[in-house]
């Protein structure tokens, strides 16, 4: 098994990030963790500040303040060529 370990700023969209990576081939489980403590995903969406992330995404879909990423932006992200 291998592992991955990536880091991220506190205005990074841990949801979206998630999503992302569940629906690549190969990966098994995701885990964030902040100050050495790891969450499950369960506890993630149980919380309160997910609960206020996704209001905050919803809020911005619906108002159109979204990004899309091109594939040269998820290939530098990847690693991939």
């Amino acid at each position: 098994m291998m592992e991955i370990r990536i880091r991220l700023d506190e205005h990074a969209d841990v949801p979206f990030i998630k999503k992302l990576l569940s629906q690549i081939k190969g990966i098994t489980n995701i885990e964030v963790s902040e100050d050495d403590t790891i969450n499950s995903w369960g506890e993630i969406e149980k919380s309160e500040y997910f609960a206020k992330v996704m209001a905050q995404s919803r809020n911005n879909y619906k108002n159109r303040k979204t990004q899309e990423l091109t594939d040269d932006v998820l290939n530098e992200l990847f690693g991939r060529k």
